[in-house]
């Protein structure tokens, strides 16, 4: 690029060398350098697009003030680029930035947006940078440059606002399938239900992040399965099937779709499981005297044992939801927290039932809940972006609408606080709830580490097989660093 003023440059070197050339020889000649890099970049204050609420409540935009000084660039000095890694906030304005950059010594030119020649760099000037920009140093020994492009990356979606999208087409071949349990493991969506036909499992691939057409599992599968009881384990499906007291273990291969029958004990409820552990817990129907006692279970090792501590105060028959965490303070401590609804038996039962399990203690015990969990119907609990989230259809006291808003959990299961900003649901989540007669399942797909901008997607799969998928969006983003 051609600076306007470069001949003026010309002449002052041409001068500076005339003079040298008159001075005596014991003067002092000064060389002066080549360097043409640039060292350091930054911007300084720039507004930014910002939704409030007016004095009526409502959402308002306007323009505010973003301190971007601290924003790191990267100056790659081998291809001569400049970029900001950590992209600004979205509604970040780049049309007028002030920018502090330091160079080697010399001039700093760019060529404006929209200018056909260059001009010479100050601080104080108000640069567009909707589009990249060349900057080129110009040394006092007459050297020039090559040019560096400088792009500043702005955010073109809210880091932490879930995204959602519909997928219709992809419908059970069972038709509709009420009292449903989602469960994902090896790359599918796995879903039981039940309808007029009896009890069915379909599952859809969804490794590459998009939902196929449901495939349903037909061989092998036992009479009267619990739906609510499907426990993704051990890289495998564990459920119950069977009559109200006899019913019994199977475990579905994610690997074969193959069926098998697991062990000969009577269950009531399949809790959870446990990986970290090597653990599976459950209730069971132990009968001593000719009297029944439900008490708690864990399965390790191919061997189902009492718990030293027997809990019996699960409730039975309706869809639990666990997860499992590590002790930030001990990596050998593991704790589990199991949820479910609260059928209660008056109308002051109106939190969740929330129950915890220590591995150092070995034993379950009933969550007392500091901000409780609203007893939301249908409830779901899910564990994405290192939380716990429930949400689900209405509830009578305190109301809640279907499907308004997560609740969310950071100390499991302690306390539950409404969402309410970003992570939410798209209004129409109310009326596809109703419209699918309240019947819906939710499963989430881990993080995939081998591509870092793929899974951790949530799927909520409707009674007729219909799907919405949602992410938070800075889990899709491609590292840059």
């Amino acid at each position: 690029m051609k600076i306007k003023f470069l001949p003026l440059i010309a002449v002052l070197f041409a001068a500076t060398s005339i003079m040298t050339s008159c001075l005596d020889n014991d003067v002092e000649q000064i060389t002066y350098t080549s360097e043409t890099s640039i060292t350091g970049f930054s911007l300084g204050t720039l507004n930014i697009d910002r939704i409030g609420k007016d004095k009526n409540g409502l959402d308002s935009p306007y323009v505010d003030t973003l301190d971007c000084s601290n924003y790191p660039f990267t100056i790659d000095q081998i291809n001569r680029t400049i970029t900001n890694k950590d992209s600004l906030p979205v509604g970040t304005h780049i049309d007028k930035v002030i920018t502090s950059i330091t160079y080697d010594a010399g001039m700093l030119g760019y060529t404006p947006k929209g200018s056909d020649h260059d001009t010479i760099w100050t601080s104080t000037d108000s640069i567009d940078f909707t589009d990249p920009v060349e900057f080129k140093v110009y040394a006092y020994s007459g050297v020039e440059g090559k040019p560096y492009k400088v792009t500043i990356n702005v955010h073109k979606q809210e880091p932490d606002t879930i995204s959602w999208k519909k997928f219709d087409t992809q419908l059970f071949n069972a038709g509709s399938l009420s009292e449903q349990k989602a469960v994902y493991a090896n790359g599918k969506v796995y879903v039981f239900g039940k309808n007029g036909n009896g009890t069915h499992i379909e599952y859809s691939d969804v490794a590459n992040d998009n939902p196929s057409p449901w495939v349903p599992v037909t061989d092998n599968i036992p009479s009267n399965i619990d739906t609510y009881s499907a426990t993704a384990w051990a890289g495998n499906i564990y459920f119950l099937a069977g009559g109200t007291n006899d019913k019994q273990l199977y475990k579905l291969s994610v690997t074969t779709d193959e069926i098998e029958h697991v062990g000969t004990e009577t269950f009531e409820v399949l809790i959870g499981g446990n990986d970290t552990k090597e653990e599976l817990y459950a209730v069971i129907n132990k009968i001593s005297n000719g009297v029944s006692n439900s008490v708690s279970h864990t399965y390790k090792n191919g061997v189902w044992t009492e718990d030293a501590n027997p809990f019996t105060q699960f409730p039975a028959g309706k869809p639990f939801f666990s997860n499992t965490t590590t002790a930030s303070y001990n990596s050998n401590i593991t704790s589990t927290v199991a949820l479910c609804y609260n059928q209660g038996t008056t109308a002051n039962d109106t939190t969740a039932l929330v129950f915890n399990r220590m591995s150092s203690d070995n034993k379950w015990e009933t969550r007392m809940q500091n901000l409780p969990l609203p007893n939301l119907k249908n409830v779901t609990m899910i564990y994405y972006d290192g939380k716990l989230y429930a949400f689900g259809g209405e509830s009578v006291k305190p109301e809640v609408k279907p499907f308004s808003q997560f609740y969310c959990s950071t100390d499991n299961g302690l306390c539950w606080r409404p969402v309410t900003e970003c992570m939410a649901f798209p209004a129409e989540f109310s009326e596809l709830y109703t419209a699918h007669s309240k019947n819906y399942s939710c499963a989430v797909t881990p993080k995939l580490e081998s591509e870092t901008s793929r899974g951790n997607f949530i799927w909520i799969v409707w009674e007729d097989g219909s799907i919405c998928r949602g992410r938070i969006n800075r889990l899709g983003f491609t590292p840059k660093w």
